[in-house]
């Protein structure tokens, strides 16, 4: 598995939101996107941001290539490109 953590500017977090739990959704798992959550940053309502578990490094590689995911994208309001940052998990536990 290979996780992502990316920081998207946007211009309203409601827009994104939509976007990103419908089309979104289908673009991330039409390459290989295993699941996804989504995070606001109290008091900037411009500023999200997401973790994402992909099959592998090749699953994300082909969903930052692909120009419909640019414009998925664009259509949830993002303002630039997403900044992503690559993580390896390192363990899970409860509370």
């Amino acid at each position: 598995m290979f996780t992502t953590w990316a920081e998207v500017a946007i211009e309203d977090f409601d827009q994104f939101l939509h976007v990103f739990a419908t089309a979104g959704r289908e673009a991330r798992r039409h390459h290989g996107s295993l699941a996804a959550q989504a995070f606001r940053v109290p008091g900037d309502g411009q500023a999200a941001r997401v973790l994402i578990d992909w099959r592998d490094r090749a699953a994300f590689d082909a969903f930052l290539a692909d120009p419909l995911v640019k414009a998925t994208m664009r259509s949830g309001g993002a303002t630039r490109a997403p900044q992503f940052t690559m993580l390896e998990r390192a363990g899970a536990f409860d509370a």
